[in-house]
């Protein structure tokens, strides 16, 4: 056998082995394993079933592999791949993603639209999978991260008593440098991006929001056994104008299910209400001299300042626009 023969060979081996491209569909309902936009195609059937693959007709950075009706999985392209889940009821024509939001599915020719966005038949690679190996098996890495996903309502205090509400809705390809687990991506009550990781060693699962111009809320936690709540938990305040890390203060946190239809929208005068109690309450501590920092305080610090670094490689513009489509219900 010739030596090119063999090479061509290997090649399309190789290509069937890692599953790194999908065959372009002929009909909407057409189904393979894949995850890339790279081009689209239109047909002239009527959607008679969403299984299939889908670019988003006016930004084709973002695609929808629809699996089956059970398992709905949706991607944006951007530094990192951003990733997020859900099911599909033809009971009351709605897409439910995993935080608990959804929107409404209509056919529309061969296309269907999500809300109003129109999605339209494409042929797909698997960059945008990069959390599923050979697009079958689930990584570990996800499955934990996948625990966290969702609405949650966080309560502390710091001082004051909080009551502080986070939206973790997506997973993303970007990892952390401590165990090289993947990143969880989401909103706080105003919009802002928030990020989240997961350490193995400890289980313990931390949500960065360094939002604020003058501080940062760092929350570190453990699920309890049905992933419904915190088992335990701590609160951490960072003040940005003279680097200090206060020590743990208990947190409490519940998942709410359900689609979160009103969000807590903080104005401008609260926002700079809670900074200038933060503040203080930090200052009051350190002229007491009562911020020691425990092994568990340091260590989480530490966690803190890695995520902060990877959240700042993240490119905010694209990733905000794509979890803000969560808070529309």
């Amino acid at each position: 056998m010739g030596t090119s023969v063999k090479l061509t060979l290997l090649l399309i081996s190789f290509l069937f082995i890692v599953g790194c491209t999908a065959e372009s569909p002929t009909t909407a309902s057409s189904d393979n394993s894949s995850s890339t936009s790279t081009d689209t195609t239109t047909t002239t059937t009527t959607t008679t079933s969403y299984v299939g693959k889908w670019v988003k007709s006016s930004d084709n950075s973002i695609a929808i592999d629809w699996k089956s009706d059970s398992f709905v999985y949706s991607c944006l392209f951007s530094t990192y791949t951003y990733a997020k889940q859900g099911s599909y009821s033809s009971s009351n024509t709605r897409l439910t993603w995993w935080n608990g939001s959804y929107e409404t599915v209509t056919s529309s020719g061969s296309n269907f639209l999500l809300g109003s966005a129109t999605y339209v038949p494409a042929t797909l690679y698997s960059t945008c999978n990069p959390f599923w190996t050979n697009s079958t098996s689930e990584n570990t890495s996800y499955t934990n991260l996948a625990k966290s996903i969702g609405y949650w309502k966080f309560v502390f205090t710091y001082g004051s008593t909080y009551t502080e509400y986070i939206s973790m809705s997506a997973i993303s390809s970007a990892k952390n440098t401590t165990d090289y687990n993947y990143m969880t991506a989401g909103t706080d009550s105003n919009g802002n991006v928030v990020t989240g990781s997961y350490l193995s060693s400890s289980g313990v699962y931390d949500i960065l929001d360094p939002s604020a111009s003058t501080y940062s809320d760092y929350y570190t936690f453990t699920l309890n056994s049905t992933y419904t709540g915190i088992s335990s938990g701590c609160y951490y305040y960072y003040n940005k104008s003279n680097s200090t890390f206060s020590s743990c203060s208990s947190l409490s946190g519940t998942k709410l299910y359900g689609t979160p239809r009103t969000y807590r929208i903080n104005s401008e005068i609260d926002e700079d209400a809670i900074a200038l109690q933060k503040q203080r309450y930090m200052q009051e501590i350190m002229s007491q001299s009562n911020n020691t920092l425990s092994e568990q305080d340091l260590a989480a610090f530490k966690r803190y300042k890695q995520l902060l670094q990877l959240q700042n490689t993240i490119e905010r513009p694209p990733l905000n626009k794509y979890l803000q489509s969560f808070r529309k219900n």
